[in-house]
């Protein structure tokens, strides 16, 4: 039984097939009448043949198109049916006209997000469907990979993405703060699709984020971790802001209260508290190319008077993300902090492995500098300069 939903859906891409009045002489177009679908459904592709000579064409469809899945980050192959016939159908095409059939598709039961769509045996380009969960009765009797037979246990996997950069990085100088590893994560605490958000859509733009940075001195021989930063925050993000001005790609704003703490006891104890304000900017610069811009206005709340009283002399109350960008290519970000102690910067070029590589490795090669104070609490008035490599997972 077909499930559709979602408004009319239609996507259309050229593909060239020989026909024996000539390679070009048969366009087809693929289309969907359904944009939204449930994980489990049945999804019916529209081919479509248009015959561009001024002779009638007779030209022969398969039974099954073979077809490439993107879901859920993995490649899952399946063929479309055709239907209304057993059998490969031959199709008469008029003189510059048109002939459509049908095929259907099932969509795997754990896709979720988007999918994309290709046909294997056709140059084409993919088409892309949106994949909502499968109700729990449509997995009964699937037999589902055990790296995503997890979607159906997690109910709000989808409120979880990522916030800060993340990466592992080892020092050119395998000394104390040199080797240096982040990760980060945030999590939206009100169901955009809840009752709360339904009489208040505002609410769900409420996150919960949390990073954690550590030194790591792989010089010592019991490799300890030099000093780690744990920062929970609450945070109110607004993703988009139309400013109707054509180069801007992107405009949001996000603000909240962060906690950063070392998580040590004693004379190395730091901790410190910050209230901030930080719009993000996107700007077109040229072909795939994109200016970001993100100035961070902040001021300290009980901060420790005991362990690190002078912080904001060394860190001061504005910091600035200067970056160039090209989505599937190079990328440089520039960190600035200004402070009484003087200025700080941390600068990250990353590139993809997939671009080196091809498509095999899924991560970008990262060469980081850093050079001022307070990249960690502990040694917040020790300046220093490093320079390390690794690979990041999120820039």
């Amino acid at each position: 039984m077909l499930r559709f939903a979602g408004p009319i859906f239609m996507v259309w891409m050229m593909l060239v097939i020989p026909a024996t009045a000539g390679a070009n002489a048969i366009v087809i177009k693929l289309s969907s009448a359904s944009s939204v679908v449930h994980g489990g459904d049945d999804v019916v592709l529209d081919l479509c043949l248009k015959n561009t000579t001024d002779d009638a064409i007779t030209h022969e469809l398969p039974l099954s198109l073979p077809c490439r899945i993107a879901v859920n980050h993995s490649i899952v192959k399946q063929s479309a049916k055709l239907l209304g016939a057993d059998g490969p159908d031959l199709v008469d095409i008029p003189a510059k006209g048109v002939a459509c059939r049908q095929y259907r598709l099932s969509i795997p039961v754990y896709a979720m997000d988007t999918i994309q769509i290709k046909l294997e045996t056709l140059e084409a380009n993919p088409i892309a469907l949106i994949a909502t969960k499968a109700p729990p009765e449509a997995w009964i009797g699937q037999q589902v990979p055990i790296d995503q037979g997890q979607i159906l246990a997690q109910s709000f996997l989808n409120d979880l993405s990522v916030n800060a950069p993340m990466y592992f990085l080892l020092g050119v100088k395998p000394g104390l703060q040199q080797s240096k590893f982040q990760f980060s994560f945030k999590y939206r605490l009100f169901n955009p699709d809840g009752y709360i958000a339904g009489k208040a859509s505002w609410i769900s733009n409420f996150h919960f984020g949390y990073t954690q940075r550590s030194i790591w001195d792989l010089k010592d021989d019991s490799k300890p971790f030099d000093d780690t930063s744990y920062m929970p925050e609450l945070f109110y993000l607004v993703p988009k802001i139309d400013l109707h001005i054509r180069k801007i790609s992107a405009f949001g704003i996000q603000g909240g209260f962060l906690h950063e703490s070392n998580g040590k006891g004693g004379n190395d104890s730091r901790s410190t508290n910050i209230v901030y304000v930080k719009p993000v900017m996107g700007i077109h610069l040229m072909g795939s190319w994109y200016l970001k811009i993100a100035p961070n206005a902040h001021v300290y709340v009980n901060n420790s008077n005991s362990s690190n009283r002078d912080l904001m002399d060394y860190r001061g109350y504005v910091d600035m993300d200067i970056g160039i960008a090209s989505p599937d290519g190079a990328a440089l970000n520039s960190h600035w902090w200004w402070a009484k102690k003087g200025p700080s910067v941390q600068l990250d070029f990353t590139y993809p492995m997939t671009g080196l590589l091809g498509k095999n490795l899924n991560f970008y090669l990262q060469a980081q500098y850093f050079s001022g104070y307070a990249e960690t609490l502990l040694h917040f008035k020790e300046r220093h300069d490093a320079i390390r490599l690794g690979f990041g997972i999120v820039r």
